[in-house]
């Protein structure tokens, strides 16, 4: 019997690791830098919540999910990969001529663009993770997922606005297209991360059997219960860090300070990921990684409301408390998204994956999009401490969804 190659494992993580990183960059302008930069170019708290129309595309990529992936198996990954990363690139160039102190509205529309694509390819990198590393695997990958990705949010996000601070929007936003470049480079170039596994007899094969149809959903008995996790575990998370940027600007931090906090809150996220995340699987499984982790997360997000109400305004405080909550949210990212990985069919790995992800994007552009209205009625402490709230009653439910998952026994 005739059998491929098998590509190794560090080509896959490896390629995983660029993707990711690629992906990571947009949404880190969007979420990361574009309120700061919005508010700090005279604009007002409420538009801030413009950034939420960024969320949408990763919200709604489910839609088109399907499709994605029957193009990838007539074509492949690579090809698919290729066509975004190129159109991404293009898009970056053209979003550089438009400043958000300017032209609010075209960049705003430039940054929902450059998503739209991002979000994309990340159905095509999410069926190649999820074919490829389910099993033992996941866990390791998806630390190479949060990794990866915050390490783009980190460049597109608080990088971005250390660069804009010194040589403006234009130079900024073109560095980052020079960057997707070159994190492309190693993709078109190698050929071990395209290298197709053949399958063990009886196994199922690495990637979508027949056409995927996302109404095939429904074959999961408990999809109702994963679809009510992956709405609430983040969307009061999302609300305290879009409220968060005007806070930080109005609490007298400049651009450059408000750069380097976000920078530090994505190191601290990685590193969480890693040191705390892929152990508290190893040891407790993928549910009860998921409640601990969320547990933590839920006790450290009223670090907003207590600095608030203390009138903390020492910097080094306001990063080291910063830093603790976000430790906290890597080991959380990487113990749902194992968790979903693994409850994944492999006959449609990217699309019962993208569909976690677009419900967690959806909550998360309705929590963007509304706390800045909010933290303009009701004041920064009232809004922080309603998220506070929220984010208490979204883990009871979650603790509760867990146990009645069929498909995440891992």
């Amino acid at each position: 019997m005739t059998t491929q190659p098998l590509p190794d494992r560090r080509s896959q993580f490896i390629a995983l690791g660029l993707m990711y990183f690629a992906q990571g960059l947009p949404g880190g302008l969007a979420f990361n830098a574009l309120g700061v930069l919005i508010r700090d170019g005279g604009h007002s708290v409420s538009d801030v919540g413009l950034t939420g129309l960024a969320f949408l595309p990763w919200a709604l990529k489910f839609l088109w999910a399907g499709p994605i992936e029957n193009w990838c198996a007539r074509r492949s990954y690579a090809y698919v990969i290729g066509a975004t990363q190129w159109l991404a690139i293009v898009l970056c160039l053209l979003l550089s001529y438009f400043p958000p102190s300017t032209e609010l509205y075209l960049c705003v529309a430039g940054a929902v663009a450059l998503n739209l694509v991002c979000a994309t390819q990340d159905i095509v990198t999410n069926a190649y993770a999820v074919a490829r590393m389910q099993g033992r695997t996941a866990g390791a990958a998806n630390a190479i997922q949060v990794t990866a990705f915050i390490g783009g949010m980190l460049a597109g996000g608080g990088g971005l606005l250390v660069v804009h601070q010194h040589w403006g929007w234009t130079v900024a936003v073109q560095l980052m297209a020079g960057l997707m470049l070159l994190l492309y480079l190693p993709l078109l170039l190698g050929k071990r991360w395209r290298r197709v596994p053949a399958a063990a007899d009886g196994a199922t094969p690495a990637g979508p059997v027949g056409r995927v149809r996302l109404r095939d959903l429904r074959e999961h008995r408990d999809l109702g219960w994963a679809l009510f996790i992956a709405v609430l575990f983040k969307c009061a998370g999302t609300a305290v860090a879009v409220l968060l940027q005007p806070w930080l600007i109005d609490h007298g931090l400049s651009v450059a300070q408000a750069g380097g906090l976000q920078v530090s809150n994505l190191v601290a996220n990685a590193v969480g990921g890693v040191l705390i995340g892929i152990p508290l699987i190893r040891r407790l499984g993928d549910r009860g990684a998921v409640a601990a982790s969320l547990t933590g997360v839920t006790l450290l997000l009223g670090t907003a409301w207590c600095l608030q109400w203390a009138q903390v305004s020492d910097t080094r405080v306001i990063f080291a408390a910063f830093a603790v909550q976000s430790l906290a949210e890597g080991a959380m990212y990487v113990s749902v998204w194992t968790l979903f990985m693994n409850w994944a069919s492999p006959r449609r790995p990217g699309t019962d994956y993208t569909v976690m992800q677009c419900c967690e994007s959806l909550s998360n552009a309705i929590a963007a999009a509304a706390i800045g209205g909010l933290g303009q009625a009701l004041g920064y402490g009232r809004a922080f401490g309603l998220a506070w709230a929220v984010a208490g009653v979204a883990l009871l439910g979650i603790v509760w969804s867990l146990r009645r998952l069929d498909g995440a026994v891992r």
